[in-house]
């Protein structure tokens, strides 16, 4: 039985030789798509946080966009009213 194996091993040390880098190589490219993943999903949580923000900014300027225009009317209003009781 260990002849055999020699034998074998001897005989087809290329296809073995072939197999375990094979192995290794595999090994290699999953850890560096789990490691590409885990950064992907860093970068794509971070966006979010940066999206929310930009969303957020977004409301408040709608908002004191229409408080200035809520007070430049306001403003109009009692120029065009003081000029109509001077009239």
């Amino acid at each position: 039985m260990s002849s055999s194996s020699n034998s074998f091993i001897i005989k087809n040390w290329q296809i073995i030789l072939w197999f375990v880098i094979a192995v290794f190589t595999a090994g290699g490219v999953f850890s560096e798509f789990t490691s590409v993943k885990a950064e992907l999903t860093m970068v794509h949580d971070r966006l979010d946080k940066k999206v929310k923000v930009i969303n957020e900014l977004e409301d408040r300027l709608v908002d004191i966009e229409k408080q200035l225009e809520y007070e430049r009317g306001l403003i109009e209003a009692t120029i065009k009213q003081k000029r109509n009781n001077i009239k």
